[in-house]
Protein backbone atom coordinates (compact mmCIF):
# COMPACT_ATOMS: atom_id res chain seq x y z
CA UNK A 1 0.00 0.00 0.00
CA UNK A 2 1.25 3.39 -1.29
CA UNK A 3 2.36 5.56 2.03
CA UNK A 4 0.98 8.77 2.40
CA UNK A 5 2.66 12.20 0.86
CA UNK A 6 3.09 14.85 2.98
CA UNK A 7 5.50 17.97 2.15
CA UNK A 8 8.15 19.82 4.53
CA UNK A 9 9.71 23.23 4.39
CA UNK A 10 12.96 23.69 5.18
CA UNK A 11 14.18 26.91 4.86
CA UNK A 12 13.69 27.56 0.97
CA UNK A 13 13.35 23.60 -0.32
CA UNK A 14 10.21 22.10 -0.33
CA UNK A 15 10.31 18.11 0.37
CA UNK A 16 7.99 15.53 -0.73
CA UNK A 17 7.83 13.22 2.08
CA UNK A 18 6.24 9.45 1.17
CA UNK A 19 5.36 8.21 4.57
CA UNK A 20 8.51 9.30 6.76
CA UNK A 21 11.02 8.92 3.84
CA UNK A 22 11.61 12.21 1.49
CA UNK A 23 11.11 11.12 -2.01
CA UNK A 24 11.62 14.50 -3.60
CA UNK A 25 13.30 18.26 -2.98
CA UNK A 26 12.79 21.14 -4.82
CA UNK A 27 14.59 24.56 -4.27
CA UNK A 28 11.88 27.22 -4.66
CA UNK A 29 14.09 29.94 -5.37
CA UNK A 30 16.53 28.61 -8.22
CA UNK A 31 14.07 28.35 -11.12
CA UNK A 32 13.83 25.63 -13.84
CA UNK A 33 12.17 22.69 -14.96
CA UNK A 34 11.86 19.24 -12.57
CA UNK A 35 9.88 15.82 -13.33
CA UNK A 36 8.35 13.40 -11.09
CA UNK A 37 6.80 10.42 -13.05
CA UNK A 38 4.42 8.05 -10.85
CA UNK A 39 3.02 4.65 -11.56
CA UNK A 40 -0.80 5.35 -11.96
CA UNK A 41 -3.37 8.05 -11.24
CA UNK A 42 -4.08 7.55 -7.91
CA UNK A 43 -0.73 7.77 -7.02
CA UNK A 44 -0.60 11.34 -8.86
CA UNK A 45 -3.70 12.68 -7.22
CA UNK A 46 -2.05 11.70 -3.69
CA UNK A 47 1.01 13.71 -4.63
CA UNK A 48 -0.85 16.57 -6.21
CA UNK A 49 -3.19 16.77 -3.09
CA UNK A 50 -0.17 17.00 -0.58
CA UNK A 51 1.82 19.64 -2.83
CA UNK A 52 -1.30 22.13 -3.51
CA UNK A 53 -2.48 22.17 0.47
CA UNK A 54 1.14 23.74 0.60
CA UNK A 55 0.86 28.03 0.72
CA UNK A 56 3.13 29.21 -2.43
CA UNK A 57 1.91 26.14 -4.12
CA UNK A 58 -0.36 26.48 -7.65
CA UNK A 59 -1.64 23.33 -9.81
CA UNK A 60 -2.16 23.59 -13.08
CA UNK A 61 -4.38 20.14 -14.74
CA UNK A 62 -4.34 19.67 -17.86
CA UNK A 63 -7.47 21.42 -18.17
CA UNK A 64 -6.26 24.68 -17.38
CA UNK A 65 -8.30 24.89 -14.20
CA UNK A 66 -11.10 27.29 -15.71
CA UNK A 67 -14.58 27.06 -14.15
CA UNK A 68 -17.07 25.86 -16.83
CA UNK A 69 -19.92 28.64 -15.68
CA UNK A 70 -17.56 31.11 -16.64
CA UNK A 71 -16.56 32.95 -20.09
CA UNK A 72 -12.43 33.19 -19.97
CA UNK A 73 -12.83 37.30 -19.52
CA UNK A 74 -14.52 36.11 -16.18
CA UNK A 75 -12.20 34.02 -15.30
CA UNK A 76 -9.21 36.09 -15.72
CA UNK A 77 -11.28 38.80 -13.98
CA UNK A 78 -11.88 36.67 -10.83
CA UNK A 79 -8.50 35.47 -10.63
CA UNK A 80 -6.66 39.04 -10.81
CA UNK A 81 -8.77 40.30 -8.99
CA UNK A 82 -8.14 37.39 -5.73
CA UNK A 83 -5.91 39.26 -3.40
CA UNK A 84 -5.55 42.27 -5.81
CA UNK A 85 -3.11 45.35 -4.21
CA UNK A 86 -5.26 48.27 -4.70
CA UNK A 87 -1.79 50.12 -5.28
CA UNK A 88 -0.79 48.10 -8.31
CA UNK A 89 -0.58 50.25 -10.75
CA UNK A 90 -0.21 47.40 -13.39
CA UNK A 91 -2.76 47.49 -16.80
CA UNK A 92 -3.93 43.92 -15.80
CA UNK A 93 -6.06 43.99 -18.95
CA UNK A 94 -2.76 45.14 -21.49
CA UNK A 95 -0.53 42.63 -19.19
CA UNK A 96 -3.20 39.74 -20.09
CA UNK A 97 -3.70 40.77 -23.94
CA UNK A 98 0.70 40.69 -23.89
CA UNK A 99 0.62 36.73 -21.85
CA UNK A 100 -1.41 35.62 -24.40
CA UNK A 101 0.59 36.20 -27.42
CA UNK A 102 3.39 35.25 -25.71
CA UNK A 103 2.35 31.93 -25.61
CA UNK A 104 1.31 31.80 -29.12
CA UNK A 105 -2.17 32.98 -29.81
CA UNK A 106 -2.85 35.08 -32.80
CA UNK A 107 -4.04 38.45 -31.99
CA UNK A 108 -7.29 37.79 -33.56
CA UNK A 109 -7.78 34.99 -31.65
CA UNK A 110 -6.94 37.07 -28.62
CA UNK A 111 -9.16 39.31 -29.14
CA UNK A 112 -12.24 36.87 -29.41
CA UNK A 113 -11.03 34.46 -26.61
CA UNK A 114 -12.73 37.13 -23.82
CA UNK A 115 -16.46 36.09 -24.39
CA UNK A 116 -15.96 31.80 -25.12
CA UNK A 117 -16.91 29.73 -22.44
CA UNK A 118 -13.65 27.33 -21.56
CA UNK A 119 -15.58 24.08 -22.26
CA UNK A 120 -15.55 25.51 -26.08
CA UNK A 121 -11.94 25.80 -26.82
CA UNK A 122 -10.05 22.70 -27.64
CA UNK A 123 -8.34 20.92 -24.66
CA UNK A 124 -4.21 22.74 -25.26
CA UNK A 125 -5.91 26.23 -25.87
CA UNK A 126 -7.75 25.62 -22.64
CA UNK A 127 -4.41 24.62 -20.65
CA UNK A 128 -2.70 27.60 -22.42
CA UNK A 129 -5.40 29.91 -21.04
CA UNK A 130 -4.97 28.65 -17.46
CA UNK A 131 -1.32 28.60 -17.83
CA UNK A 132 -1.44 32.54 -18.23
CA UNK A 133 -2.95 33.26 -15.41
CA UNK A 134 0.15 31.29 -13.50
CA UNK A 135 2.38 33.60 -15.67
CA UNK A 136 0.46 36.88 -14.69
CA UNK A 137 0.42 35.82 -11.32
CA UNK A 138 3.35 33.22 -10.71
CA UNK A 139 3.70 30.94 -7.77
CA UNK A 140 6.79 29.99 -5.59
CA UNK A 141 6.26 26.18 -7.31
CA UNK A 142 4.31 25.59 -10.10
CA UNK A 143 2.77 22.04 -10.46
CA UNK A 144 1.92 20.79 -13.89
CA UNK A 145 -0.37 17.88 -13.33
CA UNK A 146 -0.29 15.30 -15.42
CA UNK A 147 -0.44 17.58 -18.85
CA UNK A 148 0.85 14.96 -21.71
CA UNK A 149 -1.16 12.34 -20.90
CA UNK A 150 -3.91 11.69 -24.20
CA UNK A 151 -1.85 14.34 -26.32
CA UNK A 152 -0.01 14.04 -29.61
CA UNK A 153 3.49 14.06 -29.59
CA UNK A 154 3.69 17.55 -31.72
CA UNK A 155 0.88 18.93 -29.40
CA UNK A 156 2.90 18.05 -26.39
CA UNK A 157 6.01 19.83 -27.55
CA UNK A 158 3.73 22.93 -28.47
CA UNK A 159 2.76 23.05 -25.12
CA UNK A 160 6.63 22.82 -23.63
CA UNK A 161 6.98 25.36 -26.17
CA UNK A 162 4.71 27.60 -24.78
CA UNK A 163 5.10 26.64 -20.48
CA UNK A 164 8.72 27.90 -21.72
CA UNK A 165 7.61 31.38 -21.58
CA UNK A 166 7.60 31.14 -17.95
CA UNK A 167 11.30 30.10 -17.28
CA UNK A 168 12.06 33.72 -19.21
CA UNK A 169 9.75 35.93 -17.69
CA UNK A 170 10.48 33.88 -14.17
CA UNK A 171 14.01 33.04 -14.01
CA UNK A 172 14.08 32.37 -10.28
CA UNK A 173 10.16 30.72 -10.25
CA UNK A 174 10.19 26.77 -10.08
CA UNK A 175 7.94 24.22 -12.00
CA UNK A 176 7.35 20.27 -11.29
CA UNK A 177 5.70 18.32 -13.65
CA UNK A 178 3.86 15.65 -12.68
CA UNK A 179 3.67 12.87 -15.25
CA UNK A 180 2.41 8.82 -15.51
CA UNK A 181 5.15 6.28 -16.53
CA UNK A 182 4.83 5.71 -19.75
CA UNK A 183 7.61 5.59 -23.03
CA UNK A 184 6.18 8.49 -24.31
CA UNK A 185 6.58 10.51 -22.26
CA UNK A 186 8.40 14.41 -24.27
CA UNK A 187 11.48 15.20 -23.28
CA UNK A 188 11.47 18.03 -20.81
CA UNK A 189 14.38 20.47 -22.57
CA UNK A 190 16.81 21.74 -19.35
CA UNK A 191 14.87 19.36 -17.47
CA UNK A 192 17.24 19.63 -13.82
CA UNK A 193 16.08 16.44 -12.10
CA UNK A 194 13.71 13.34 -12.70
CA UNK A 195 12.66 11.48 -9.79
CA UNK A 196 10.36 8.25 -10.46
CA UNK A 197 8.40 6.31 -7.87
CA UNK A 198 7.92 2.93 -8.41
CA UNK A 199 4.80 1.55 -6.97
CA UNK A 200 5.96 0.86 -3.57
CA UNK A 201 8.59 3.78 -3.14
Amino acid sequence: MMPAFTTRLDGRTLTLLAGDEPCLALPLDQGGRHRLVVADSATAQQVVAALEHRAGVEVLTDSGGLLGALTVAENFALALRYDADPDDPRDWESELETALLLCGLPAERVAMLGREQPMNLERTERWTVGFVRCLLRPPELLVIDRLFAGLARRQADALIAVESVYHLRHPFRTVLFVDLDGHELPELPDCRTITEFAENP
